[in-house]
């Protein structure tokens, strides 16, 4: 059984810029913080804890591994949770040049811990850009489906020839709708977390891919 020694508050951003404190107790070994279980934690919250009579220090969650989750022990009696100092940029720096320059934004969001901040600002992005291409005013599903589902394409962003060009293009229609039904909604009001720094990277990427592609058929455009 783990004994809990000292006392943190979890801290979380809201939607609308306020802040959500928690209190809860802990033990602290590094940068691994355990709490007990059923604490309501994800990635991107920040952690507040006093280390004897120093200052307050502030952490930023990047990893949580429940109890029934893949990685944790049968005869866990805790939540784990992994942290770096706040004040640590939590980006490789390898990643930082390979985005598509519109990715920026959500990348400092990454940095300041605020993960599914960050998630959302590459989809809206992506998704404004398209509006922007096609001069349309719906956004989501419908948005993707009307302008890569149209026959022809209201943007091409092919860059095979013939009947792989057909198949190229079906498949980027199903890959922007995916951006928008398996990432932006998805993630709309924190209904789905992503389990690490590492994945929500993943997910920057996946976003940058779209916009290269909308970059090609811009220049077709003109």
């Amino acid at each position: 059984m783990i004994f809990f020694t000292t006392f943190v508050t979890l801290i979380r951003r809201q939607r609308a810029g306020t802040e959500r404190r928690l209190g809860s107790p802990a033990r602290l070994e590094d940068n691994t913080i355990r709490l007990p279980i059923g604490t309501e934690v994800q990635v991107g919250d920040r952690i507040e804890y006093r280390p004897g009579y120093d200052e307050p220090r502030m952490m930023v969650v990047i990893d949580v591994i429940h109890p029934h989750m893949p990685g944790a022990s049968t005869v866990d009696d805790h939540v784990e949770v992994t942290c770096v100092p706040n004040e640590r940029a939590v980006v490789p720096d390898f990643a930082v040049p390979v985005l598509h320059s519109t990715m920026s934004g959500a990348l400092a969001l990454v940095e300041r811990g605020r993960i599914l901040e960050a998630v959302r600002e590459a989809m809206r992005l992506v998704e404004e850009r398209v509006q922007r291409l096609t001069a349309r005013g719906d956004s989501g599903h419908p948005l993707m489906e009307s302008v890569f589902g149209a026959r022809p394409p209201r943007l091409d962003i092919t860059t095979a020839t013939g009947r792989s060009a057909r198949d190229e293009q079906e498949g980027f229609r199903l890959l922007f709708i995916g951006a928008m039904l398996g990432l932006r909604d998805a993630h709309d009001g924190g209904r789905s977390v992503p389990a690490t720094v590492h994945e929500v990277l993943e997910y920057l990427a996946f976003a940058s891919m779209l916009m290269r592609r909308l970059d090609w058929a811009e220049s077709r455009l003109s």
